[in-house]
């Protein structure tokens, strides 16, 4: 267990949940709700709650005949999920430290949480003057390229609803505040293929960042390339457009994605 979350309040229901799941792990051949509630030192009524739930979700299955559970179909989901993004880390950390290299800037990697940018990946250029971000971190995903980009993946009624009610925090002069403005840019983006950030976030950055697809064409992260302003020029944006460009392409195909058009 986490050593950060020993002394941590949890869910009595959901660790329960999590029990079941090891158990089921450790026997392919399943497990009646007796032998469940038996090794669990829990009672049949409050276990068989759970235990339905969990069907209900797929995360079980239990067997019509031998009445038995088994590990479901949505835990494989999961799984792919946390593979394809441990391979996106990987192969980022290979191609980032390529084109960090050649273009000097830094170059990071993120995905989409809520209407944040979530930043999971960094690599630093080889400019005296650097990007002072982290990994961990949040923006929101309207004053970035990189949370333009996995917008641009979104439909405009998922935009919609994700905005609703939404006031756009205005983080310089230059971020848009509206949702009509938000939407004519990401339609912008998905017309040619990348995003910009002109002092949206902070006024002396200039960002250029592009989507990220998966072998299905779904819009799983997006990577940037960052720039003080004092280094960037429209000349200079549109030779990094390109190549964050063609980072995000190799990346997609990495992943699996195959461009029909």
């Amino acid at each position: 267990m986490n050593n950060r979350a020993m002394n941590k309040p949890i869910s009595p229901s959901v660790d329960r949940a999590l029990s079941v799941l090891t158990l089921l792990a450790d026997h392919p051949d399943g497990m009646g709700v007796s032998e469940l509630a038996r090794t669990l030192k829990a009672a049949k009524s409050s276990l068989y709650v759970v235990l339905t739930t969990m069907e209900q979700r797929d995360f079980i299955v239990k067997d019509p005949v031998t009445k038995r559970y088994s590990l479901g179909p949505q835990l494989l989901v999961l799984g792919l999920a946390y593979v394809q993004r441990i391979n996106l880390l990987k192969e980022f950390q290979v191609l980032a430290a390529e084109v960090a290299r050649e273009c000097g800037e830094t170059v990071q990697l993120a995905i989409l949480r809520g209407r944040n940018v979530l930043y999971i990946g960094k690599q630093d250029g080889t400019q005296p003057v650097r990007l002072a971000s982290e990994v961990g971190s949040e923006l929101p995903a309207h004053t970035t390229a990189l949370g333009k980009s996995l917008l641009a993946g979104l439909s405009d009624a998922a935009i919609d609803e994700l905005y609703e009610g939404v006031t756009l925090e205005k983080r310089t002069p230059q971020t848009i505040g509206n949702l009509a403005d938000l939407k004519r840019e990401i339609a912008e983006v998905r017309v040619r293929g990348y995003a910009v950030d002109r002092g949206e976030t902070l006024e002396d950055l200039r960002c250029v960042g592009a989507p990220v697809c998966d072998a299905h064409g779904t819009v799983v992260a997006a990577v940037s390339i960052s720039v003080p302003i004092t280094r960037m020029d429209d000349e200079r944006e549109k030779e990094l457009a390109q190549r964050v460009c063609i980072l995000a392409q190799e990346l997609s195909r990495r992943l699996g994605y195959i461009n029909r058009a």
